[in-house]
């Protein structure tokens, strides 16, 4: 599994974030979304795991033609987010969930409920306050698919400032994330800095 690297949260910012080695191309599509969520499908419980070479063929039969490093990338970042394991001790390496994920991640999460945004829709007297600047486009996107019931969008000088009620867990992290350099989180701090922790080590996999 990967290692976190902590390094310094970016500043809070009134406008547009800068783009850096903080933000990375995430899942930005539906079709990633799918594709990364068939990917998690295919992974064993145990090790020794299932290799990359494997699961481009185990892809290619549920309708994803993609490359062996493809599939290494979307393990790398899907590591950072979901409790996956890597094999070392053979070659090539083997993925695995690891022996405390639940059922839930391991293939009953409802992915279209998450596409269609029902799934940060928190139960009641439930959630946290999510608030983050997003870019103009995902605005856009926003206002004809609202994130959660009490959705708040508020214009900015460059950009625009969300605020939600929303649930949390894994799937609002995979969310925030899919977003790339389109979102920073502002609120709450801990969110806020654990992002930024997932940003980082997911750069320092780009540069090794």
């Amino acid at each position: 599994m990967a290692n976190c690297h902590a390094l310094p949260v970016p500043p809070s910012y009134a406008g547009k974030p800068r783009q850096g080695r903080f933000l990375l191309p995430f899942a930005t599509t539906r079709a990633t979304l799918s594709r990364q969520w068939a990917l998690l499908r295919q992974l064993p419980s145990r090790s020794p795991g299932i290799t990359s070479a494997e699961l481009v063929w185990r892809l290619r039969d549920v309708g994803f033609n993609v490359s062996k490093r493809t599939v290494e990338r979307d393990l790398n970042e899907l590591s950072l987010i979901f409790p996956l394991e890597r094999n070392d001790k053979s070659i090539p390496f083997g993925w695995h969930w690891s022996a405390n994920a639940g059922g839930e991640l391991r293939g009953n999460f409802d992915l279209q409920g998450y596409l269609r945004g029902d799934t940060l829709q928190p139960g009641q007297g439930e959630g946290i306050e999510l608030q983050a600047w997003i870019s103009d486009l995902l605005a856009r996107r926003l206002r004809e698919t609202p994130l959660t019931a009490d959705m708040q969008l508020t214009a900015l000088d460059q950009g625009h400032r969300l605020r939600a009620t929303v649930a949390d867990g894994w799937p609002l992290r995979w969310w925030l994330l899919s977003q790339g350099d389109g979102l920073v989180v502002e609120a709450p701090q801990a969110l806020r800095e654990e992002i930024a922790r997932t940003l980082a080590s997911a750069a320092a996999q780009y540069l090794e």
